[in-house]
């Protein structure tokens, strides 16, 4: 052994004696770092592998199940709890619902015709004019609930059935020309001046007219009233409720 590797014998001699110590006749050597312990978690108590997915996997599903059955509990809760149906109440509840049964509808009608000026029943020449009118327009109808009164309502709580008088379903406005597509088209002779503005609000007046008798011909009122009826038969179906409708 020569003088270097007395030198590293004597070294790693000095390290183990400095990280050692005596008691009551024991050894204990000390280890240059602690031992790090990990706390035990939920996790490291369920099994691992396979096994521990499929259990970890039915425990969600019936913690799902209980959060579901506590759901509905409460809706039933909710729903038993509800207040007692009053004449009161159901001319408030119709009230709110008259937008439901709007029905709208996009036409369009057309206007058209020719004149000229007359003496003694004569047409002057010169004076006499064609015109054609494309006018569309948006049509609102429907029943307007907000006329429910009181007298109105009839309940009938042994037999759950409520019966309400409703007015028959009505245009809820007059039809909303749209000026900017209206399409004219005027032919007059060489003596007839243009079409002036009242002119032109004269036939926008008879459009509307005619507008409203195709749309009452295409069945946009009975539309407006079979909504009505198959809206207000749901509103209380939930509490056992049938609901009849008459219309005056």
């Amino acid at each position: 052994m020569d003088n270097k590797d007395k030198v590293r014998l004597i070294r790693s001699d000095k390290r183990v004696q400095s990280n050692k110590r005596e008691t009551s006749g024991a050894v204990v050597y000390h280890l240059p770092y602690k031992e790090m312990k990990r706390k035990k978690t939920f996790r490291d108590w369920l099994p691992g592998g396979k096994w521990g997915e499929k259990v970890r996997r039915v425990g969600w599903m019936a913690l799902l199940a209980v959060v579901l059955m506590l759901s509905g509990a409460l809706a039933d809760k909710a729903f038993f709890s509800q207040p007692p149906v009053t004449g009161q109440a159901v001319v408030q509840d119709v009230r709110e619902l008259s937008y439901l049964t709007t029905v709208q509808a996009i036409m369009t009608t057309t206007l058209e015709g020719e004149d000229a000026y007359k003496w003694f029943n004569v047409k002057l020449p010169g004076t006499d004019r064609f015109f054609h009118f494309d006018v569309p327009a948006t049509i609102l109808a429907g029943v307007d609930l907000t006329k429910l009164q009181l007298q109105d309502v009839s309940i009938d709580k042994d037999n759950k059935q409520i019966t309400l008088m409703l007015p028959h379903a009505d245009f809820l406005e007059q039809p909303n020309i749209d000026i900017d597509k209206v399409k004219s088209y005027t032919n007059q002779g060489i003596f007839r001046p243009k079409m002036t503005f009242a002119e032109e609000k004269q036939f926008l007046a008879q459009a509307r007219e005619k507008l409203r008798q195709q749309a009452a011909a295409n069945g946009i009122l009975a539309t407006a009233e079979d909504r009505a009826v198959k809206v207000l038969q749901q509103i209380y179906k939930p509490a056992g409720y049938h609901v009849n409708i008459a219309f005056r």
